[in-house]
């Protein structure tokens, strides 16, 4: 069968573009079993899917929606599938905790919960009318005028998902300049994360387990991208890279064996990892390291089940620090309840942590997650009704409903503080040229709004100098509010 994926636009975004991973792993299986797969992604190109759905001719088309940021796009073209008669199925994070909301959409079809791989598959042979839908797991479909959902798949073991066939994507389109690296992209070595945070979507679509992707396997692709790309950086998206050291020994040893002279980022957690083992990292070519800190309150990490050991924070990073392995820290503020003098205690973390960089988000209430639970219960949130609403919601770069019992403006100027911080900060990272991160995260923006075509680079290019201008306004217009938080 014709099996069309369609990463579906977000609009404007001023981050750098990751390559569709979910996507690729599913189109890779796909072709592996004989389906003939074409990979089109809207965050990169802007072609009339009209007419590339006419030209193909596709048996099904598969959505992929990671959070509600490309509805607006995936609602347009399930509408135009669905007019001229093909099948039309959603996945992803976001259509796996919202399936309801999304089938009661008339253009959509199926929603495939938790991984996409085995599930299209088995939908594929629905379609050809070669199998029951009620026996697919993990899919959600409507039958008689009711949503149905079937029973969950077990994980599947990562040695059975094959090595990602990047013919599916044009690879150079996805290269960035990132902490040093000329040629750097996102790669998958593990899924899922066996904690259990409040705020965060792992405990309904991972279900908090780790499986690792096995080494060889990642080698084996890290060589083909090396060899056929010039790739020198990898950025390595699980959300928790290893939970064994072994496993990190075990993949430090075939880069050296193999030869692959590569730089490599990972996310892990403050207390994994000992000095020595950070060396180990280093010499085997880690030059970048992701920490979820998330709160500088000791009340609130226990609130939202962060569970790090709170003494090692200060201590993780000047390790890094003097090893040379660039270090990022995320926090979250506005937290619901949350109190000035909660928020008090992450901004003095932050004034005091010695990571590179220390991205502030404002928090979002996502849906399955146990503060969006709690939220909505309690009648503080109200949930969105339908897909149109949802399209609307506002990202963690913006403050939307603001849940905690700290001003909005307060939020407002203390991310945006942080933010002009690192952008004007002149060793904001480990490398021996000044403003490097400014330099690359420009690059970066640039590289993500030229994509599309000359008219978007006007638009987004536009949108890009409004958000610069809101971050300048909020870190200099609020001076009694910078000295409320000593900033």
């Amino acid at each position: 069968m014709n099996v069309l994926l369609i990463n579906p636009s977000t609009g404007y975004y001023n981050r750098a573009l990751f390559n569709p991973l979910g996507l690729l792993s599913i189109g890779s299986h796909l072709r592996r079993i004989g389906h003939n797969v074409k990979l089109v992604d809207r965050c990169i190109t802007r072609d009339n899917y009209k007419k590339t759905i006419a030209e193909f001719k596709p048996g099904i088309i598969g959505i992929s929606l990671m959070s509600s940021r490309g509805l607006k796009d995936a609602m347009k073209i399930s509408a135009y599938a669905h007019s001229i008669g093909i099948p039309v199925a959603w996945g992803g994070a976001m259509p796996s905790m919202q399936h309801e909301i999304c089938l009661e959409n008339e253009n959509v079809d199926y929603v495939m919960f938790s991984e996409g791989e085995f599930t299209f598959e088995e939908l594929i042979e629905v379609v050809e009318g070669r199998r029951d839908v009620h026996s697919v797991l993990s899919l959600c479909y409507k039958e008689n005028g009711k949503i149905c959902r079937n029973p969950d798949r077990p994980f599947a073991d990562l040695a059975d998902m094959p090595i990602t066939d990047y013919s599916l994507i044009d690879v150079e389109k996805y290269l960035q300049h990132y902490l040093g690296c000329e040629k750097m992209i996102y790669m998958y070595s593990s899924k899922g994360c066996p904690c259990s945070c409040t705020f965060c979507t792992n405990n309904y679509f991972h279900k908090c387990t780790h499986r690792k992707r096995p080494n060889e396997y990642v080698i084996k692709e890290l060589k083909y991208l090396v060899d056929t790309y010039g790739v020198d950086g990898v950025y390595f998206s699980d959300e928790l890279w290893v939970t064994r050291k072994e496993d990190a020994r075990d993949f430090c040893r075939r880069l050296k064996e193999n030869d692959l002279h590569i730089h490599f980022g990972i996310q892990c957690r403050v207390g994994m990892f000992t000095k020595e083992d950070f060396q180990m990292l280093y010499d085997a070519g880690c030059r970048w390291a992701f920490f979820g800190i998330e709160t500088g309150s000791r009340e609130m990490q226990k609130r939202i089940h962060k569970n790090i050991n709170y003494d090692k924070i200060i201590p993780t990073f000047e390790e890094l620090k003097e090893i040379g392995i660039t270090s990022l820290a995320s926090f979250i503020i506005g937290y619901p309840g949350e109190t000035v003098e909660q928020v008090s205690e992450t901004v003095e973390l932050l004034k005091h942590i010695s990571a590179n960089l220390t991205p502030v988000y404002h928090f979002t209430p996502l849906p399955g997650t146990q503060l969006y639970n709690e939220a909505v219960a309690s009648g503080k949130y109200k949930p969105e009704k339908d897909l149109k609403e949802l399209s609307k919601q506002i990202a963690t770069e913006t403050l939307g409903q603001n849940l905690s019992n700290v001003p909005s403006t307060d939020l407002k100027v203390i991310r945006a503080c942080f933010e002009w911080r690192v952008f004007t900060k002149r060793d904001a990272l480990e490398t021996e040229k000044p403003f490097q991160f400014a330099i690359q995260t420009v690059i970066s923006g640039l590289h993500a709004i030229t994509q599309k075509g000359p008219i978007f680079f006007f638009i987004d290019g536009f949108r890009a100098f409004k958000d610069f201008s809101y971050v300048f306004w909020y870190s200099h217009a609020y001076p009694k509010i910078k000295k409320k938080y000593k900033l």
